[in-house]
């Protein structure tokens, strides 16, 4: 009979060790996608209001498409610049990009059903979802990295997807742009800034 091969204490602490880093490295990594989409969803939130007080309902949609690709391909490009660098992608880090991806695809979804069929689906409802979905994927990330900020916009994106239902329709997406500025923006820029200080 085959005795099974056991991992020594030693050697399970440095597997958890490794793994801890891993999950930070993972973390630190999503400080420019945060920056860009928190900082442009903010710029896009002040500017539909300014376009709305205009009359400018055209210039809206038309302001969000752009911002929205603009940020999809500013990402892209850093994501691919750092994979060239680095030539090794881990399996969190792989895990990270999908759970993002699947909210960004949700999230797009509800965008077009919304516009499709705006009797449906009212606009706090939909902020609600998305604001629920970014919520979770922040406190499924902070589990994974013991990092206590990611667990603080995790609360705030989840306290936003109920605020969303209480304020008045008109005042709901300033809400989501708040917490945008506040709760993917900054962090976003702390991490960045944190992942630039590390690499050097």
């Amino acid at each position: 009979m085959k005795e099974e091969s056991s991992i020594s204490p030693d050697q399970q602490l440095e597997l958890i060790e490794r793994m801890l880093e891993e999950s930070r490295k993972t973390v630190l990594s999503m400080g420019f996608p945060s920056m860009i989409w928190g900082g442009f969803v903010s710029i896009g939130t002040a500017l539909s209001y300014a376009f709305a007080s205009w009359h400018w309902y055209v210039a809206i949609g038309l302001l969000w498409a752009l911002l929205m690709a603009s940020a999809f391909l500013l990402v892209v490009r850093h994501d691919r610049r750092k994979q060239q660098q680095q030539l090794k992608t881990t399996s969190l880090h792989k895990i990270s990009n999908e759970m993002w991806i699947f909210i960004f695809g949700v999230m797009v979804l509800y965008g077009i059903v919304g516009f499709l069929r705006p009797q449906n689906i009212s606009l706090p409802y939909a902020l609600c979802v998305v604001s629920l979905l970014v919520g979770t994927a922040y406190w499924i990330s902070s589990s994974m990295t013991r990092y206590f900020l990611l667990r603080i916009m995790s609360a705030l994106w989840i306290v936003c997807s109920i605020v969303v239902l209480l304020v008045p329709a008109l005042w709901s997406p300033a809400v989501v742009g708040i917490c945008a500025f506040l709760g993917e923006c900054m962090p976003g820029i702390y991490f960045y800034a944190k992942e630039r200080k590390e690499s050097v």
